[in-house]
């Protein structure tokens, strides 16, 4: 059986929300409604999509706390998100792509226009995870290692604070491991997600990937309560640790 991609629509228009629906259903595609955030993060919380589309004015949750709460969870940071909104001014565009969505377009919206950048955020994601998957197996490692208080032991794969377990995602630690393995220096951009062909700073998408994973990595270590980030970014080169490691 053909795979449908499935896609998560978000609009409290009801008219708005079942034309989409329509539309993409006669294009091939599975999809899954929702009226605001809060509804989509009830949605996601039981299956997840290939791709979300969300409006951004909307009550409960608008589209922009729906897209900070969806990138902070790592099972769902890797879905491509566009955003579709009556809010057409360039300072509204600006803001929604620093933010970091896939893509950011206005109503009323050409039918291609939505279509093709489906078709582009989908392709290109499956390319990086297809990428990822081939040239960043996880490392066969094995050991325990200090780094300030946390305690990492690579065969276990777990992170310990002070007989706690730090959870992190499979892809965090091995960010992480590489930091590590590397005894304090530098890693570059691509090598932390096995992109060793690829320069990250001309690929916005692999780019903010990394960076997504990142943040959440150090998000994990602050609310476990390391004050202090263990890893650095080195600007225009790559990340490393502020603290050596050592074997245990």
């Amino acid at each position: 059986m053909i795979h449908k991609p499935a896609i998560l629509v978000v609009d409290d228009e009801p008219g708005v929300l079942e034309n989409l629906t329509d539309l993409l259903r006669l294009s091939g595609y599975e999809v899954i409604g929702a009226t605001n955030g809060a509804e989509a993060i009830q949605i996601l919380e039981k299956l997840t999509p290939d791709l979300i589309i969300a409006d951004i004015m909307m009550p409960r949750m608008n589209g922009y706390q729906l897209y900070l709460r969806i990138r902070q969870n790592p099972d769902w940071m890797w879905i491509p998100f566009i955003f579709l909104s009556a809010k057409g001014e360039a300072e509204d565009i600006r803001f929604g792509k620093e933010l970091g969505s896939d893509d950011y377009l206005t109503k009323p919206v050409e039918p291609d226009d939505l279509l093709a950048a489906i078709r582009g955020r989908l392709a290109r994601y499956e390319e990086l995870e297809s990428q990822y998957s081939s040239n960043a197996p996880h490392v066969k490692a094995a050991g325990q290692y200090q780094v300030g208080p946390l305690v990492v032991d690579l065969s276990r794969r777990q992170v310990m604070l002070e007989d706690q377990e730090v959870k992190v995602s499979p892809t965090e630690f091995d960010i992480l491991q590489r930091l590590i393995l590397t005894d304090g220096g530098i890693v570059l951009y691509g090598d932390l997600l096995g992109y060793d062909d690829v320069d990250l700073l001309g690929d916005s998408d692999a780019a903010e990937l990394l960076r997504y994973h990142i943040r959440n990595l150090r998000q994990k270590l602050r609310e476990a309560g390391i004050e202090k980030d263990i890893v650095l970014n080195v600007r225009g080169v790559g990340y490393r640790l502020s603290i050596s490691p050592s074997r245990l």
